[in-house]
């Protein structure tokens, strides 16, 4: 790896309280439904269908966005290239999710909110959510070619983290072109 390309690793934690409000709503939702269900024998098993699939989403909601965090991390391979890791941690357990090489990253975007809501992307692009909040005040939209595949994956960080993964791409990008030649 280059030297000026420092190892480095950022861990974000999430806004758990955005997500409680969702959590304990479809939480009361399917108590009302599982109840519903014991008690109206007519239509028993579609209220018990949709007390299952409440309880599925509300088990889905606390595994992704209240027990889980996300690490970003710049290393270096084994060829000595660096990557970008994306890593779900829950509870002790660590997960990576994906990496990127960082001299495939073409451009990185701050968006708010409102500004995510009116964003369309290309179809070409593969998505992937690593942010840890639910409905984040902002994220940044990393976009990455890689052999022909093309990839936007959000993100929850500041902008020296950003400025410092495009600062980091750059380089790599230089000594892959020095490489190559």
């Amino acid at each position: 790896m280059n030297d000026r390309i420092i190892p480095f690793t950022y861990r974000r934690l999430a806004d758990k309280k955005r997500a409680f409000p969702l959590f304990f709503t479809f939480i009361f939702a399917s108590a009302i439904f599982v109840v519903l269900s014991m008690t109206v024998k007519k239509y028993a098993g579609v209220i018990s269908l949709v007390a299952v699939g409440l309880l599925t989403a509300t088990c889905m909601i606390y595994l992704r966005y209240i027990v889980s965090d996300y690490i970003y991390s710049v290393t270096e391979g084994t060829d000595g290239q660096a990557f970008l890791i994306f890593s779900k941690v829950t509870g002790k357990k660590q997960s990576m999710m994906g990496n990127i090489p960082l001299y495939s990253i073409t451009s990185i975007q701050k968006f708010t909110n409102e500004a995510l809501k009116t964003y369309k992307s290309d179809k070409k692009y593969r998505k992937y959510n690593f942010a840890p909040s639910f409905n984040p005040e902002a994220v940044y939209i990393i976009k990455a070619n890689n052999g022909g595949q093309h990839f936007e994956i959000v993100i929850e960080g500041t902008d020296e983290f950003s400025a410092r993964l495009i600062e980091y791409s750059n380089i790599a990008k230089e000594e892959k072109r020095q490489n190559e030649e």
